[in-house]
């Protein structure tokens, strides 16, 4: 019994350790309207959940200095650091982790794309942070998108070019789509398309969740517009635009907009991508069922794995061009189906009842096998002579065996990424927006060993000696001939700003010395940091205590 209690126990320990390890994001997107901090925004970070990593993410920013100073300063005195700051004329987003993940997170970029007039001016688009978090790549990244409801199409536009047009120097991600884990925050501007007096009749009777079905954003996802592949907690809070500044009174103005969810937080999983386009590439080793059987059924549309496909096959350098108002053709079905999507139904059914009739049979087990060699799917598949011959029914038999391998897919992937919480705060009514925010986790491997770190936790410091501070540094560790340690304030968040002496890493040395007149002359704690020119962030920490 002992023995089978031990290996139960090492079974789930094996299954918890093969999972990964959760780090919790905190995603923060609000149009402040032009103001700058008025009430305290503490509440807004979500410091009450412990989050390893911040994300602030402003639009119309009057004063982008101010609301970058109000979280640095929050978060300053909660042990937080700086992953990077981007800044794109009245848009911003800033990335703060806490100090104990500095070590796990490196090759930090930052990337903007302007799509305001066509892409030339900076009041709209996307500002991106992303990085390495210990075996994953990950973008966060807050975007405002153009308004009004009559503008969807150049919206989807404004998306594609901000996935195709940002660049990176990592080579494990040099474009958003490659990267593990994107993160998309924003006021992405998407309407609700119905009545206005319906819409506010309906929120004022709390059936607002009725009102999803006319959402833009799901309509466009539907479609395979935009957003491919992207995921969205269910939406459990009402319209977070347009109000009333100060009040809880949506737009009284001669305008007098419709409420709409216009900020939002969706994320997208390259692994689940990846196993959903394969399972979606139609094809087989038999020379008669070969490239023209490329037919791309979305998981949810007709049109998704094309369009997607469309974002994978993005070159690393991409000519920037003006957006276009030109509305995107329909990849539904009926009449607005194209011609080379009816072409390929026309060839994949010609096919398929050619390799059929081969065997002279239209029985269950001949058209399972043709079925499962392309689509990878397992078991008994039901397929008969009349669902090949009609068109509808043809089509309709691959749309449901696609989105079962699609279900199973997404199944397995459901815990990369979790949704902790997601919903606004009403309480600020400084601008006709609400603030909103997600609580996510995503799944890393902790299991990968640190490259550098100090020999100590703490350095101590006396009055009148020199400092020697000393690393460990292992064969994989990416060190550069420009590394740098330096001394800061225990509050510090961005050691490039705040650092009070700094020391040049000597090639293939593993210490720095720091010289007796740069004592602070009283005792006090600081902290020291590695900060690696290849890897362009911060990777090792420890304390210094200063005695006298």
């Amino acid at each position: 019994l002992i023995i089978n209690n031990t290996l139960l126990l090492l079974l789930l320990l094996t299954s918890l350790l093969s999972s990964g390890t959760m780090i919790r994001v905190h995603m923060l997107t609000w149009n402040v309207g032009g103001t700058v901090p008025r009430d305290d925004i503490t509440p807004l970070l979500g410091l009450d959940r412990s989050p390893d990593i911040i994300s602030a993410g402003f639009e119309e920013v009057g004063d982008t200095d101010k609301w970058e100073d109000e979280v640095d300063r929050i978060l300053s005195a909660q042990g937080y650091y700086r992953i990077q700051l981007k800044t794109m004329t009245i848009m911003q987003i800033v990335v703060f982790a806490k100090k104990s993940m500095l070590p796990h997170i490196s090759r930090i970029e930052s990337e903007s794309t302007k799509t305001g007039f066509g892409g030339a001016y900076g009041n709209k688009g996307g500002t991106t942070v992303r990085f390495r978090l210990y075996d994953k790549t990950v973008a966060i990244l807050n975007t405002h998108l153009s308004a009004h409801m009559d503008q969807t199409h150049i919206r989807d536009e404004e998306y594609w070019a901000i996935m195709a047009e940002q660049e990176f120097r990592d080579p494990q991600s040099r474009v958003l789509y490659e990267h593990d884990y994107i993160l998309w925050g924003g006021d992405l501007n998407y309407r609700i398309e119905h009545d206005n007096k319906e819409v506010r009749s309906t929120i004022s009777k709390g059936g607002y969740l009725d009102l999803l079905q006319y959402d833009q954003l799901r309509q466009e996802q539907g479609a395979g517009h935009a957003f491919i592949g992207f995921h969205e907690a269910p939406i459990t809070f009402p319209p977070t635009y347009k109000f009333d500044p100060d009040t809880d009174t949506y737009d009284t103005s001669e305008k007098n907009r419709v409420p709409a969810w216009c900020d939002r937080v969706l994320w997208r999983i390259k692994a689940e991508r990846q196993e959903i386009a394969k399972a979606l590439q139609w094809g087989s080793d038999d020379s008669s069922m070969e490239s023209d059987l490329s037919l791309s059924l979305s998981d949810v549309s007709d049109g998704e794995a094309q369009t997607d496909g469309v974002c994978s096959s993005v070159p690393v350098k991409t000519k920037k061009k003006r957006l276009r108002k030109k509305k995107p053709k329909k990849d539904g079905g009926g009449e607005d189906v194209s011609d080379d999507e009816r072409t390929r139904l026309q060839t994949l059914r010609r096919r398929t009842m050619a390799l059929m009739r081969r065997s002279a049979q239209y029985a269950t087990d001949t058209g399972a096998s043709i079925v499962n060699k392309a689509t990878g799917l397992g078991g008994q598949v039901q397929i008969h002579k009349a669902d090949i011959v009609d068109p509808d029914r043809f089509k309709n038999f691959l749309n449901t065996l696609e989105r079962e391998k699609v279900a199973a897919v997404k199944s397995k992937y459901e815990n990369s990424v979790r949704c902790v919480s997601y919903d606004h705060r009403p309480e600020y009514k400084q601008s006709d927006h609400k603030p909103v925010y997600a609580v996510l986790e995503v799944t890393v491997d902790k299991a990968l060993p640190v490259g550098l770190k100090f020999t100590t936790d703490n350095f101590k410091w006396k009055k009148g000696e020199s400092l020697t501070i000393t690393m460990s540094i292992s064969k994989t560790a990416e060190v550069g001939a420009w590394d740098w340690v330096c001394l800061c304030e225990e509050n510090w968040t961005d050691a490039n700003k705040h650092y009070l002496v700094y020391e040049y890493v000597s090639p293939g040395k593993a210490k720095v010395k720091f010289p007796s007149s740069s004592h602070p002359s009283r005792s006090k704690a600081l902290q020291v940091v590695y900060v690696s020119s290849k890897l362009s962030a911060p990777i090792a920490l420890a304390g210094v205590t200063c005695v006298v």
